[in-house]
């Protein structure tokens, strides 16, 4: 029994020590700006990256303004915004994200609209890399990009109908993420955004993330994780397929069609909704297209999205406008 107790008391240590060097270099990397997807090591840079090492768009209140109306705006003009994997320069004017080619002559009159949140916006992309950018290049006509990080369905139409580009608009393209449900269910923005709320939460030092990563307790608890994120990521490789994240869409559904119909003229526009997944979701009640709204199931790959950050990256947005190509010429 004694034997038994060192054995383990020494391999407790052992595991303890190989550890912490694999956290230390997993840590040190994440903050100089360098991710890998390795075994173990993607799992700590992904779980630091988002316990405070993540800089929120949204957040930064060189990027946005108070509104009224919508809780938070982009701010006109330049933004800079980045992350461990990503630096990028997001330009917004009163109502979309911008780029060079704004005054270009398109072969087409007709312009589409795209709504939706920080996928749509572009999160980790530059202007001209954002799929909206890269379906008008395609399509050689005019899209509106108006979507803007964290927004539900509710306020993305709310800022669409301010913007002056509804009334014109043929088609209207919906990016949809499951954590939209909670906005649509509430209808009402008003209901749940208050101003003292948005200077209570942009209040935050600019710098309060990037001190998290040289605060003590911060490292301590990121290292803890660690310990048991070697056994986590064992047995996500033997059961995969049944550590995916299920998303019924019913619910979904449901207040996203009450939203659309209450506010948007289902009969007049041609309304596209997509919902992009990562390879460990899978969506189970998703609808099929009726004469109203059309729905896309948009299931992309790993190299889709950045290794930590859990947004699509350049080859994921070329994907989906490439997607959005095919439905929009009738390929799909």
């Amino acid at each position: 029994m004694k034997k038994i107790f060192l054995y383990s008391i020494t391999l407790l240590f052992y595991y303890l020590f190989i550890t912490a060097i694999v956290f230390s270099f997993s840590y040190i990397s994440l903050i100089n700006g360098k991710t890998y997807d390795w075994f173990w090591v993607k799992s700590i840079q992904k779980k630091t990256y988002f316990r405070g090492s993540i800089n929120i768009w949204q957040y930064n209140n060189n990027c946005t303004t108070f509104d009224k109306n919508l809780f938070y705006k982009p701010k006109v003009g330049k933004c800079n915004f980045s992350n461990p994997e990503f630096e990028t320069v997001l330009n917004f004017d009163e109502f979309t994200r911008t780029h060079d080619s704004l005054n270009k002559y398109y072969a087409s009159d007709e312009y589409i609209l795209v709504l939706g949140d920080s996928i749509a916006m572009g999160w980790g992309v530059n202007d001209d890399k954002t799929f909206s950018y890269l379906l008008e290049q395609s399509l050689d006509k005019k899209v509106y990009n108006l979507g803007v990080s964290s927004y539900g369905t509710v306020r993305e139409i709310k800022r669409m109908l301010l913007s002056p580009y509804y009334e014109n608009s043929k088609t209207i393209l919906i990016q949809y993420h499951p954590n939209d449900l909670y906005e649509n269910q509430e209808m009402d923005i008003n209901k749940i955004y208050l101003e003292k709320n948005y200077i209570k939460t942009f209040e935050n030092d600019d710098d309060a993330f990037s001190e998290k990563n040289t605060n003590i307790k911060h490292i301590l608890r990121n290292y803890k994780t660690a310990i048991r994120l070697f056994f986590a990521d064992i047995i996500d490789i033997l059961f995969k397929e049944d550590n995916l994240e299920v998303i019924d869409f019913k619910d979904h559904q449901k207040y996203l069609e009450e939203v659309i119909k209450k506010n948007i003229e289902v009969n007049e526009k041609n309304i596209i909704v997509f919902l992009p997944i990562a390879p460990y979701q899978k969506v189970k009640n998703f609808p099929n297209s009726n004469d109203q709204i059309k729905y896309y199931l948009f299931e992309l790959e790993n190299d889709d999205f950045f290794n930590v950050d859990d947004h699509p990256n350049q080859k994921g947005h070329l994907t989906i406008a490439n997607k959005l190509n095919d439905i929009l010429l009738g390929k799909e």
